[in-house]
């Protein structure tokens, strides 16, 4: 039988998305909580090594405006606005 995860604690959770969780979550370079599906790694340019890590894929489309989740994306321009 396959183990259990709440995912209640990944980020992305109080958004709108059409991407499975798999994994627990936990905090990534963002400062959010997100399990493996939900996060994405920037590997930088070696401009900014401080910016290199693992991001939630919100913080990652907020700030590198790449989408993965065209669902999610919506959904988090509009919970702010855009």
């Amino acid at each position: 039988m396959a183990e259990q995860h709440d995912h209640s604690d990944c980020y992305i959770e109080q958004f709108s998305h059409r991407l499975p969780h798999r994994d627990a979550a936990s905090p990534r370079r963002c400062g959010h909580t997100a399990c493996g599906p939900h996060t994405i790694t920037y590997f930088g340019t070696g401009d900014d090594p401080e910016a290199e890590g693992d991001y939630c894929m919100v913080c990652y489309g907020t700030i590198f405006h790449i989408w993965p989740d065209k669902v999610l994306q919506g959904a988090v321009e509009s919970s702010r606005g855009g």
